[in-house]
């Protein structure tokens, strides 16, 4: 299996996605849950292949989930913009994005609600899952050194830009002269390598590849930026949870025990790496995984708000209580 985990998601397109989104969202059915012969609810949970993913499989294999009357199919996106177009037009039910792009789709006008954490930043920057990397011999030498460079990021406008910026800052330096440049993660290593940007981002796995090719690691840019903080969320549209509360109250008593296991069972996790991500076991070994804990953090999502305000991001702070659906008991 290919290490590509994202596509580059041109302005324009995204621009007409986000129109068929709503005209889409505005007239879809997607309220409504099967069951299976037994009586369990079925919902259809879209992820993106990444480690990220790794607990929801993991809470699936250990029966979190048809312990709280659910039968889950995970289904992958080649990317995270195409997951919530899925959950707003009813082909699936929760989906994963990180915190930016859920804030953005809402400042789209787009109607979401948050279920429960995902994944988020640690405080060691030795164990964060996000670096920056430049040539061995590059002038760079830290995050201040980052002014006027061009840096390569999966997609420009969010958490790629927002982590580095934040961190930049937090430096004493100066984000405002960065250009950040677009493209998928498993072009960047010939993009630095051939002098076309100075920097690149890196998530796992391609973190750990960059750094196994020799590249020098200046910045963990997650924990640097936001440590201690959530980053990444499921979701679901207002209309289902509106229709469904009990199978939403559902998926988050699932996701809990399934974020509790996953954090004492990183083994686990790396096994998943390989057989649902498709990574080599040296790989997998090697990981550093995002910290997964259980709840629903609505302190991280208005951090990560308030920093995509300042960074020009989104054009207002939501509402936050209006959006989460807070986990009963």
């Amino acid at each position: 299996m290919s290490l590509s985990l994202s596509r580059l998601s041109k302005a324009a397109l995204a621009s007409l996605a986000t129109l068929v989104i709503l005209v889409v969202s505005a007239c879809s059915g997607g309220s409504s849950v099967d069951r299976t012969d037994d009586g369990l609810a079925k919902l259809t949970v879209f992820q993106i292949t990444t480690v990220d993913s790794t607990p929801l499989y993991l809470g699936i294999e250990q029966g979190f989930f048809e312990e709280e009357g659910l039968d889950v199919e995970v289904r992958i996106a080649e990317a995270g913009s195409a997951i919530i177009p899925s959950v707003m037009n009813g082909e699936s039910q929760i989906g994963y994005a990180n915190a930016v792009s859920d804030l953005s789709a809402i400042d789209q006008g787009l109607d979401l609600r948050f279920v429960s954490n995902c994944c988020g930043i640690g405080n060691d920057p030795a164990l964060d899952a996000s670096d920056i990397f430049v040539l061995p011999d590059s002038p760079i030498q830290d995050l201040t050194g980052l002014s006027n460079a061009k840096i390569a990021v999966n997609s420009t406008k969010n958490l790629g830009d927002l982590t580095i910026n934040q961190a930049v800052t937090n430096a004493g330096g100066d984000p405002s002269t960065i250009e950040y440049v677009p493209m998928n993660y498993s072009d960047m290593a010939g993009a630095l390598e051939r002098g076309d940007v100075d920097a690149i981002w890196s998530v796992e796995p391609f973190r750990t590849a960059s750094a196994n090719a020799g590249f020098r690691q200046i910045s963990s840019n997650f924990v640097e930026s936001f440590p201690d903080t959530v980053i990444g969320y499921y979701v679901t549209s207002a209309d289902f949870a509106e229709a469904n509360p009990e199978v939403v109250a559902q998926f988050q008593r699932a996701m809990d025990k399934t974020n509790q296991y996953a954090s004492e069972h990183p083994e686990d996790l790396r096994r998943l790496a390989v057989e649902k991500v498709g990574l080599s076991p040296e790989v997998a070994e090697e990981l550093n995984f995002n910290t997964f804990t259980p709840g629903l953090d609505v302190e991280s999502l208005r951090r990560v708000g308030a920093a995509s305000l300042e960074q020009g991001l989104i054009s207002e702070e939501p509402n936050y209580e209006e959006l989460v659906i807070q986990p009963q008991g």
